[in-house]
């Protein structure tokens, strides 16, 4: 029931500023969401919080003359609120300069594909549900060792239902469930401490195995114990998933045609050209059920559609908004992503294709080399060369003939993405680490040469 009332109030709100902006001689876009979220937070191995919320926001753009636009988004959920915000927005939209490339709203006809993007068991969970989850998790991760010191995380949980409408007559509305966990385990011997970490999610809850994440995070954080601090330099790396998610979070950011037009992307230019290692191969893929951050439709009204990023090292398409895919001559196939009052293009459901090889196997093969867990405080330090730093985190492991034979204190890197993704190896296993702009699905990486440029405290 709670879920029908909260659609039926965004749909009314909805069409209340559609019929006001019709008013004002304008046209809008507006993307509404309802989730109810379950949150539940634990420390040092007990339950601290477990509550249920309601998340509402509506978002409007709204435009005029088709070439003069204004946007923002409220939880003020109000009558009078909706008819304040979009007042205010036709009167910005008004006297803002025109862009004469900007398209305006969609007009044209669009088919959205019909996806299964919620758990249907996810409406009647109940508390105890998600404590038995957390529970395992807690029970799993202190098993590992008697050295494990403490279980910390959380269980985010949101169930509910994305509507999009616009003045030019596209509609729809579908239901959506977005699970993530953070897992964050201490380590601590004769007065010396090690933590590790894993963020993580999935779109059905009797998929999150928090139990299996638990151990694995366990076991980094006692392998992590005895760190020594090694020489700054190149060496043979093996990055697993989390590292290999922030790491393409930056290539697919980019392939934004906002960078591309800016000139301030390494990809600028490079359409069918040869970037990286042939084995190589980004897919957007956001019909995948599986992926989190799969959708029918982007922030502008367009169609989703699935296409190749890179294909075996090639770059094959940039990620298009609409004003940019108008600006570039290009078409746009449904990236548009708002950020900031303003759509950019992005990738937002990237997918690895897998290699055949093992991450035990790729470690096998080194006889010296790191395996890096995580990457943190990472950017660009230079866009147009692709050049990035950041810091390893979380575990940052010495690999010697094959074998792990002890950790080492982080390090920091700095290196450009056309030589970290020059000369690599696939590993086979999949997985979906939590990250921004809603994760990706991603494989190990095993990269020939990685530049750590000098050393930290910890």
């Amino acid at each position: 029931m709670v879920l029908e009332k909260q659609k039926e109030l965004l749909m009314e709100l909805s069409e209340l500023a559609l019929r006001r902006v019709k008013e004002l001689k304008c046209e809008a876009i507006i993307n509404a969401s309802f989730a109810r979220e379950y949150a539940t937070r634990f420390s040092n191995s007990e339950i601290m919080q477990n509550y249920m919320d309601l998340r509402r926001t509506i978002e409007i753009t709204v435009v005029y003359n088709d070439k003069q636009r204004a946007g923002s988004i409220t939880n003020d959920l109000s009558k009078e609120g909706i008819i304040s915000l979009t007042e205010y927005l036709a009167r910005v939209a008004k006297l803002v300069p025109p862009d004469p490339m900007y398209p305006g709203i969609v007009k044209e006809e669009q088919k959205y594909p019909s996806l299964k993007l919620n758990d249907p068991k996810a409406s009647s969970l109940e508390p105890v549900d998600i404590v038995d989850k957390v529970e395992e998790a807690i029970v799993a991760g202190e098993a590992i060792d008697k050295k494990i010191h403490g279980v910390s995380g959380n269980l985010l949980l949101a169930d509910g239902f994305d509507y999009f409408i616009s003045s030019s007559g596209h509609e729809l509305i579908y239901p959506t469930t977005n699970i993530g966990s953070t897992i964050n385990i201490d380590a601590l011997y004769q007065g010396e401490e090690s933590r590790s970490n894993s963020t993580f999610g999935s779109r059905f809850f009797s998929k999150l195995n928090m139990e299996t994440e638990s151990k694995e995070v366990a076991e980094r954080a006692v392998q992590g114990l005895g760190a020594k601090a090694i020489e700054p330099r190149e060496y043979e790396v093996i990055l697993d998933h989390q590292a290999v998610g922030t790491l393409l979070f930056f290539v697919g950011y980019a392939t934004s045609s906002r960078l591309v037009i800016n000139r301030a992307s390494f990809l600028t230019d490079k359409i069918g050209q040869q970037v990286f290692d042939e084995k190589f191969t980004l897919l957007n893929d956001p019909h995948n059920p599986e992926h989190l951050a799969s959708q029918p439709i982007d922030d502008e009204g367009l169609a989703t559609q699935p296409f190749p990023v890179f294909e075996d090292g090639v770059l094959k398409n940039y990620s298009y908004s609409r004003l940019d895919a108008a600006r570039m001559g290009a078409k746009a196939m449904g990236t548009g992503f708002t950020f900031m009052g303003n759509a950019i293009g992005f990738p937002f459901a990237e997918t690895m294709k897998a290699g055949n090889i093992t991450k035990e196997q790729m470690i096998s093969d080194i006889k010296n080399g790191l395996l890096v867990t995580n990457l943190h405080y990472t950017n660009f330090v230079n866009p147009p060369v692709g050049s990035i730093t950041g810091m390893s985190k979380d575990g940052l492991f010495i690999i010697k003939n094959g074998e792990i034979v002890g950790s080492a204190k982080n390090m920091r890197f700095t290196d450009e993405i056309p030589r970290i993704l020059k000369e690599i190896e696939i590993g086979k296993e999949l997985r979906q680490p939590g990250g921004m702009m809603g994760g990706n699905i991603v494989a190990p990486l095993k990269i020939k040469k990685f530049r750590f440029t000098s050393q930290t405290q910890h």
